[in-house]
């Protein structure tokens, strides 16, 4: 009786297997870069548009406030866009994660806590606990008090008051240690070097503006901005640099 044979298979050597791993592993280290890219870039434009949402809030709260502006969260004396004060300085982050920001002015408007949070800002580090303020990764400008230092009364500009392309929100610095006298101490700024931009979008950094549109700045112009007196940045309407207070003058009560 005649067996039948198996027929021979073709079949890779070990060398082979080799060559085809080693062109996979250069495959991958060439798309892993762009797919990285492409990933941070997709962060960037969500946290653009948490910056809009956050614009069109400013401008929802001043049309049902006489063209007042919300308090900027400076300080720990008055309830503010992003929170109400207590125990001398922002609430800590709550559960649910809600409660910490009801006490906000723009809340009615911003039923959403995760907006308030760049998505590729990150609460794991440890640095994180350094921050005062936990409830926001984006700042107002001080300018809407005239960057007044100590403020007795929670008034603020009217936004007819101020240029429109000004800026009214960005993302301070997320380069940690942080001073606790200056970045993320409260969910109010001084446009300083020690408070932004933020580097956590290679490109640039985003802001609102007054008018309630949002944008990418690069690193370059807002650091441009913020030696402008006055501009968009420096952007207090009664004194003659825009600077306000911050200059040890006395603003007074607004118009």
């Amino acid at each position: 009786m005649v067996r039948s044979q198996k027929p021979n298979l073709p079949a890779f050597t070990l060398i082979e297997l080799l060559v085809v791993i080693a062109i996979i592993g250069i495959l991958a280290a060439l798309l892993l870069p762009a797919l990285s890219a492409s990933k941070a870039r997709a962060l960037q434009i969500q946290c653009l548009g948490q910056n809009k949402q956050i614009a069109l809030a400013l401008q929802m709260y001043t049309q049902d406030n006489r063209d007042r502006l919300p308090w900027p969260n400076w300080g720990s004396q008055f309830q503010g866009w992003l929170y109400t004060p207590t125990n001398g300085g922002p609430p800590e982050p709550s559960i649910p994660a809600e409660a910490a920001y009801e006490g906000g002015t723009l809340w009615p408007y911003l039923h959403t806590t995760k907006v308030y949070w760049c998505p590729s800002d990150s609460t794991n580090t440890p640095y994180f606990s350094q921050r005062l303020e936990r409830l926001s990764s984006y700042i107002m400008n001080g300018a809407t008090i005239g960057f007044y230092m100590q403020p007795s009364v929670s008034r603020t500009h009217k936004l007819t008051e101020i240029k429109p392309v000004a800026y009214a929100t960005w993302e301070p610095s997320d380069q940690p240690p942080y001073n606790p006298t200056l970045v993320f101490n409260d969910a109010a700024s001084y446009p300083l070097d020690e408070e932004g931009p933020s580097r956590r979008h290679n490109s640039g950094c985003n802001v609102s503006s007054f008018d309630g549109h949002a944008a990418l700045l690069k690193f370059t112009t807002f650091q441009q901005e913020q030696l402008n007196t006055p501009g968009l940045l420096w952007c207090d309407p009664d004194s003659p640099a825009g600077t306000g207070g911050q200059l040890g003058s006395e603003c007074g009560l607004w118009k």
